[in-house]
């Protein structure tokens, strides 16, 4: 594949009782060109579709790898949708890096994800990046580790405009979240975080981790827990605000 192309997957054969069987393969999506400022990263704007648009990505096409990275990314605007992702044993799921100083790997500029699920090990990206969007996607990430599901960690190059919509957090086989559903380390800007559900409680006893000068808005989200408090299971860093958030008991506290 080169910039522009679009790849579709189809699932595998389909066995009752255990579902579709699942692609094993590690892909890695390189920047091309020379990686120098300037000049044209030939495999930017590359698609990866899954050819069966279910509500419910998982019954789908299934992507599993128990001890690599399913994806890593360097190329900026890749597109993926209808894919569901199983790492249980992986260090991530999805592996998008940046490097803004030495333009080598700009995979979270413009990357988009729309109706995936990540289940086991969700997004890490590394590091910062401008204009990730994660849409209508799943996470059931409960196997080990603290790694957060979704970690945006801007720590050495800054972030801008990360979307997250319409998303949901669920447990993993009935099995409670270790980390917390999303990490935002700084420096961040113009994040998004609306219309997202968020269900029980990691046991690190922390939904959404911001720490630092990030600024952005959290917005008409659900959290299926009792006593939502904005300065404990939802840490905002200097310059994030929570509106509109709900738990149990309907809107949640500052």
């Amino acid at each position: 594949m080169v910039g522009g192309d679009i790849l579709y997957i189809r699932p595998q054969g389909y066995t009752i009782g255990t579902g579709f069987a699942r692609y094993t393969e590690d892909v890695a999506v390189t920047l091309g060109g020379d990686g120098g400022s300037g000049e044209t990263a030939t495999n930017a704007n590359m698609s990866i579709i899954g050819v069966i648009d279910s509500l419910n990505p998982e019954y789908g096409v299934r992507w599993k790898h128990e001890t690599a990275t399913n994806l890593t990314n360097d190329a900026p605007a890749l597109h993926v949708s209808n894919i569901g992702f199983f790492s249980e044993g992986a260090t991530y799921g999805v592996l998008l890096r940046n490097n803004g100083a030495t333009y080598t790997q700009r995979g979270s500029d413009g990357t988009t994800f729309y109706n995936c699920v990540f289940k086991g090990k969700g997004v890490y990206v590394l590091s910062g990046g401008d204009g990730l969007c994660i849409e209508r996607s799943r996470f059931h990430c409960a196997y080990g580790g603290t790694v957060a599901q979704l970690n945006f960690s801007c720590s050495a190059n800054p972030g801008r405009r990360l979307l997250v919509r319409n998303c949901e957090w669920q447990d993993g086989n009935g099995t409670t979240s270790s980390g917390p559903c999303i990490t935002i380390a700084a420096p961040a800007t113009e994040i998004l975080i609306r219309d997202c559900y968020f269900g029980q409680l990691p046991t690190g006893s922390v939904y959404i981790a911001t720490a630092g000068d990030n600024y952005g808005l959290i917005a008409n989200c659900y959290f299926n827990h009792d006593d939502l408090d904005t300065d404990a299971e939802i840490t905002l860093g200097t310059g994030v605000t929570a509106v509109g958030c709900f738990d149990k008991a309907g809107i949640a506290g500052a």
